[in-house]
């Protein structure tokens, strides 16, 4: 009875390839609580990002919303005015006073040289 002869470089082979298995297990396994921590600091990064532009917009509409609000009550109290005014007959005042002369310097020197008393009043 012949006994078959093995060679005992398969095992050594399969020694190596488990090892090298190993190795890279062990690598992944220590990597991947660091790539999640990489991935969680990135994802705070974008949500605070997020959450500052949601800020800017929200303080952009109440400011718009505050506007709006001001708006309607000038709108509302010029209504009541003008319904006062309505009922009391009063008639509209001129919106424009236009002062057609101004003060020059001759006017000055002129009201220098000759003071008004209050005594003529």
């Amino acid at each position: 009875m012949a006994v078959p002869i093995q060679t005992r470089s398969a095992p050594t082979r399969r020694v190596e390839s488990e090892g090298i298995l190993r190795m890279l297990l062990l690598v992944l396994a220590l990597a991947m609580p660091l790539m999640t921590m990489a991935y969680l600091k990135i994802q705070s990064t974008r949500l605070g990002y997020a959450m500052g532009d949601l800020k800017e917009r929200i303080h952009k509409e109440e400011e718009v919303q505050r506007k709006l609000l001001l708006e309607r009550s000038r709108y509302q109290r010029d209504e009541a005015v003008q319904v006062y005014a309505e009922k009391a007959g009063l008639q509209p005042r001129k919106q424009s006073h236009l002062i057609r002369r101004s003060f020059t310097a001759a006017d000055q020197q002129l009201a220098r040289l000759r003071p008004v008393s209050s005594d003529t009043f």
